[in-house]
C-alpha cells in the first residue's frame, strides 16, 4: 500500500474520531428540573444525585429545608442519609440515534405536596459532547426548537435554545431562573407531568426506516413506566474501532518503511 494511501486513511479516521455522528443508541438525553422548594430530578454528571446515585432512574427528592420537621405526614418517606425526602417518580429517557425530534418527561408522583408552584430551570441533559454544540466555538450541531408541556399542553416554544455545558456534556435550557439571558416562566405548574420535545440536527446517522432523521418513542401526554432509565451505549467501541483504524494504519505505515 503507498503512504500516500495510509496517510488518506489516518486522516479520514481521525476526522471520524472528532465528530458527533450518532450510531443506535449513541447517547441518551434525560428531563431534569428543580422548582422554587427544591424538589428535583439533578442534571446527569451531579455527583451526588445524577445518573450514577440510587436516586437518579426512578426518584424524584424534597428537601424539605433538610428537615424530617418540615413535612411530618410524610415522614415514611424521609431518608435520613442525605436528609431530605424521596418519593417514586416515572421519567421518559430516550436514546438518540440520529437527527429528529424527541421526547423526555417527568411524572408519577404528586406534584403539589410540597405546596410550590414555580419552576427553578427543566433541563434536558444528554451525555452528547458539548462541544460539537459550544456557540463559542465553530458549532457542527444544534438543537433547533423545543417545546414544553405542562399536563399534555403546550406552555411554550423556544426556538434555539440556548445550549449550556454540563461538565463535558450538552444541556439545553426551557427554563432557567438562574440564567439572566432567559425570559422567566410564567405558564402552568403541573399536577401530573412536564414533558420536552426537542429537535436536534447534526448527529448524523439514520432513522429505523432508513430515512433521515428519528422520533422519540415519548409522548405529549405525560411521564411514560419508565422503562427507558438504563444508561444508554455512549458509542465508545465505536471510537476504538476508530482508534485501532488509526493504529493499524500507523503500524502499516512503520512496516512499509522498514521494508525499503
Amino acid at each position: 500500500m503507498k503512504i500516500s494511501k495510509i496517510l488518506a486513511s489516518v486522516a479520514v479516521a481521525s476526522i471520524a474520531a472528532g465528530a458527533v455522528a450518532a450510531t443506535a443508541g449513541a447517547y441518551n438525553a434525560a428531563l431534569s428540573f428543580q422548582n422554587g422548594v427544591y424538589t428535583f430530578r439533578e442534571m446527569r454528571t451531579n455527583s451526588s444525585y445524577g445518573e450514577d446515585s440510587a436516586y437518579w432512574a426512578d426518584k424524584v427528592i424534597m428537601w424539605g429545608g433538610n428537615s424530617e420537621t418540615t413535612w411530618p405526614d410524610l415522614i415514611d418517606n424521609f431518608d435520613w442519609d442525605i436528609n431530605g425526602y424521596v418519593f417514586d417518580a416515572d421519567y421518559t429517557d430516550v436514546d438518540l440515534d440520529s437527527d429528529g425530534t424527541y421526547t423526555v418527561a417527568a411524572g408519577g408522583f404528586d406534584w403539589a405536596q410540597d405546596g410550590c408552584t414555580n419552576f427553578k430551570f427543566i433541563k434536558v441533559t444528554t451525555d452528547i459532547p458539548f462541544d460539537a454544540f459550544d456557540p463559542e466555538g465553530d458549532p457542527t450541531a444544534f438543537v433547533t426548537s423545543a417545546t414544553l408541556y405542562v399536563d399534555g399542553v403546550a406552555q411554550t416554544t423556544i426556538e434555539n435554545p440556548i445550549p449550556e455545558k454540563d461538565g463535558d456534556y450538552l444541556s439545553i435550557n426551557i427554563v432557567n431562573s438562574y440564567n439572566p439571558d432567559m425570559e422567566s416562566y410564567t405558564g402552568a405548574y403541573p399536577t401530573e407531568s412536564i414533558t420536552v420535545d426537542f429537535t436536534i440536527e447534526g448527529l448524523g446517522g439514520d432513522s429505523a426506516d432508513g430515512s433521515e432523521g428519528g422520533d422519540s418513542a415519548g409522548s405529549t401526554d405525560g411521564a411514560s413506566d419508565g422503562d427507558n432509565k438504563n444508561s444508554a451505549d455512549t458509542g465508545v467501541e465505536g471510537v476504538a474501532a476508530v482508534a485501532g483504524l488509526a493504529i493499524v494504519a500507523g503500524g502499516a505505515m512503520l512496516l512499509s518503511k522498514k521494508r525499503k
